[in-house]
């Protein structure tokens, strides 16, 4: 069997700090909340998967938080922007011997234990798995190898970065099964779609 880890990246869950763009809507205590919540999300969604873990704060380590110690091995992003953060995380992981690494985020509310597992195991048969988001960008990236190339294109944060990412790795003469499209959660319009999830 692979030996193979899921990388999470969250933000510490500071007011003021996360979902920015939600609180331009709906203020900062509200989109903690919204956050905190989409935390809780993705424990719920990795805490039983029978793969090592790896929790990547932007900030600092929390060993005090709600996230288990002995489930998930905390460690700090490292890098200057986004890209380079991912692009360290792997590395680490590629690194200590892993042969198959996927990471995802906390935005995504339709993610759910099944879809990262089949990421595992199309990695027993491409050379990448992605998971695209509605907005163009994407909610997963799992990789047998460190393709750095991925990373340096010109559009992250843009519509363009899926399809982007696609014609590097095509380019790269690698594989890559595609997930099915999600949606993730970034604006209040967003928000209104998901909001019998959110507030219970």
């Amino acid at each position: 069997m692979r030996k193979s880890a899921i990388i999470i990246f969250i933000k510490n869950p500071h007011l003021g700090h996360v979902k920015k763009r939600l609180a331009k809507s709906v203020g900062d205590d509200k989109a903690l909340e919204v956050y905190k919540q989409m935390l809780e999300h993705a424990q719920l969604i990795t805490k039983t998967l029978s793969t090592d873990k790896f929790l990547y704060y932007d900030k600092a380590i929390d060993k005090n938080d709600d996230w288990p110690n002995d489930i998930y091995i905390k460690k700090k992003q490292s890098g200057t922007d986004m890209p380079g953060r991912i692009t360290n995380a792997f590395k680490d992981l590629f690194n200590l011997g892993y042969e198959h690494v996927v990471i995802i985020g906390s935005d995504c509310l339709e993610l759910d234990e099944r879809i990262i597992r089949l990421a595992f195991r199309q990695l027993d048969h491409f050379d990448t798995v992605l998971g695209p988001t509605k907005d163009g960008g994407f909610y997963l990236l799992g990789m047998n190898s460190l393709y750095t190339e991925i990373f340096k294109l010109s559009g992250w944060g843009t519509a363009g970065l899926t399809p982007g990412t696609v014609k590097t790795i095509q380019t790269l003469n690698k594989t890559c099964f595609m997930l099915s499209e999600l949606a993730g959660i970034i604006t209040v319009d967003d928000l209104s779609k998901k909001v019998n999830i959110l507030f219970k």
